[in-house]
């Protein structure tokens, strides 16, 4: 009985020492090709444990990792990637994992450790295909903050690091026009207070917000104006309530041109913001893709893989 057991035992022990053939994953790839990641990462990951030795394994663990991305499982992604770094370190896939690790920290919203990634795969992959793509990706994630000025250095280094790349010339092109940054409409926010402070609602005229400015003008006369009748009829009891609100409205005329610059200068951030998006879309480095419908930025999207 002992001898009968053992049989389908050590039958099972030959099947897993046999290498992998690409049948095996032929499911996995299928579930892959579906879209159906979170499935397709449970039978990759079947595979990596019964067939640990087998041929091209190490893309097996890639698949694993990149289901997870696919998928939003963004964490997970990134452990898979780590795995597959650690245990096949002489992988051709790790370059392309490192990269990857970067763009999971970019899509869950980690800018700063995004750039220190994509900069540590700098260091450790210069020569890499993918470093022209992520050098200028860090210059993508400084527009993303409107950091004007340190995105037009990385591009600039872009262009001299890589000038055989397809990113050179267009970085070339986004680091002038980056630099126009500076001569972009800017108003006050101090100017703004202190003309509403003298004239009310002056300041918002100022920042554009004519209808706003005549408003709170209108606003603090009919209550001042109230304010000093009743003074003058000496009914206070009317007076001073009606002052109060003269105050309130004075105070809120100063309160609102400072928000109007401040909205005003975002507006043109954005706008050239934009502008920059536009160019990158419009050069076809990142392939065709519609302009998203949400707030999502032009860095996050991603392909699948």
């Amino acid at each position: 009985m002992k001898t009968f057991l053992s049989i389908p035992a050590l039958i099972f022990l030959c099947l897993l020492a046999i290498p992998v053939s690409a049948q095996v994953s032929d499911f996995a790839d299928s579930l892959f090709q579906e879209g159906d990641y979170l499935n397709a990462a449970h039978e990759y990951k079947r595979i990596l444990f019964l067939h640990p030795n087998a041929p091209r394994i190490d893309f097996i663990a890639f698949r694993v990792a990149a289901s997870y991305q696919n998928s939003g499982q963004l964490e997970q992604a990134i452990r898979a990637y780590q795995f597959l770094i650690d245990t096949y370190p002489n992988s051709l896939l790790v370059e392309r994992s490192t990269n990857n690790i970067a763009q999971c920290h970019i899509l869950l919203g980690a800018r700063e450790r995004g750039i220190a990634s994509l900069e540590n795969f700098l260091t450790q992959h210069k020569r890499s295909d993918l470093a022209p793509l992520a050098h200028f990706t860090i210059g993508m994630l400084h527009i993303d903050k409107n950091e004007w000025t340190e995105a037009s250095q990385v591009w600039n280094d872009v262009s001299s690091v890589y000038p055989d790349s397809p990113f050179a010339e267009m970085s070339t092109r986004l680091a002038r026009i980056v630099k126009s940054a500076d001569t972009l409409p800017h108003r006050s926010p101090t100017v703004a207070g202190v003309l509403s402070a003298l004239v009310p609602g002056s300041g918002q005229i100022y920042s554009g917000k004519t209808v706003d400015g005549l408003s709170a003008f209108m606003s603090v006369a009919v209550f001042g104006s109230a304010s000093v009748y009743y003074t003058n009829k000496e009914r206070y009891e009317v007076a001073v309530p009606v002052a109060v609100l003269g105050v309130f409205f004075y105070g809120n005329s100063i309160y609102q041109s400072i928000r109007a610059a401040e909205t005003f200068n975002l507006q043109q951030e954005e706008h050239f913001q934009r502008r920059i998006q536009q160019e990158i879309r419009d050069s076809g480095l990142f392939g065709t893709r519609s302009t998203p419908k949400d707030n999502t930025k032009l860095v996050l999207w991603q392909s699948r893989f």
